[in-house]
């Protein structure tokens, strides 16, 4: 008798089980509705820190930026100031602050125009780091999506007149960011460049489900165009409001 009683305690267990997995298996085939959500005066600090490489040299580069939304446009696009608080190159050696950086960016994320304050970089074109950013620029879906799904978008190649940049974007699901909820999605990019090559990139981030922007990100980009290609792999991180000064090099 206790035998049968243990087997069918057994049994109504694993079908419990079964109907949890189930239950938990229907959660995530939801589709969720990805999309920013900004405000004017809206701001994000990230501190990121990347491996660059090229030719028969590596340096590790260390930077600290700001997000600022300056405008909601009638039309939904937003501008963004982009301002460069400075580095480390190697974490000895400082970096100063580059010309800030207008951005306007479309309701989906899409990047419309990158316009520097100064072009005085000497060691990227406009056009170059105009691609760059686009990296890490995620593009949201038209509708709903479910975990896995993809979609592709084609923007102006700001390096080849004439040419596209195909970019493809992947909710890979739900995932947790300092124990709070977060939008997992991967983010590939490819393009022509000037010099004939293409330049390819990879970034998988956590999102922030409340206004859309990066928590953090991984970053892997290959053929950077310029006197010699370039690749840079590391990481971006969201400064946590409050310590941004901690942040600053």
């Amino acid at each position: 008798m206790k035998t049968n009683l243990k087997r069918a305690g057994i049994g109504v267990f694993c079908l419990l089980a079964m109907v949890g997995r189930q239950a938990m298996s229907a959660a995530d085939e939801e589709p969720v509705a990805l999309h920013q959500t900004l405000k004017k005066m809206d701001s994000a600090q990230y501190r990121s820190v990347m491996k660059i490489t090229w030719d028969g040299g590596t340096v590790q580069v260390e930077g600290n930026r700001k997000y600022t939304v300056q405008e909601i446009k009638d039309s939904q696009n937003v501008v963004m100031m982009l301002t460069d608080l400075g580095g480390k190159l190697d974490g000895t050696t400082d970096t100063p602050p580059a010309p800030p950086v207008t951005l306007t960016l479309d309701s989906s994320g899409k990047m419309l125009t990158y316009k520097p304050e100064l072009e005085n970089n000497p060691y990227m074109s406009t056009s170059t780091q105009h691609l760059v950013a686009l990296v890490d620029r995620i593009i949201f879906p038209d509708k709903p999506v479910k975990a896995g799904e993809t979609w592709s978008t084609e923007l102006d190649n700001p390096q080849v007149k004439n040419k596209k940049v195909l970019i493809k974007t992947t909710f890979i699901g739900m995932d947790k960011a300092d124990g709070a909820p977060a939008w997992k999605v991967k983010q590939t990019l490819e393009a022509d460049t000037d010099t004939g090559s293409k330049m390819t990139a990879e970034a998988t981030c956590l999102l922030d489900p409340l206004s859309g922007q990066i928590i953090e990100a991984d970053e892997d980009i290959k053929g950077i165009p310029g006197a010699k290609k370039i690749d840079s792999k590391g990481k971006i991180q969201r400064v946590k409001p409050g310590s941004e000064k901690k942040a600053a090099p």
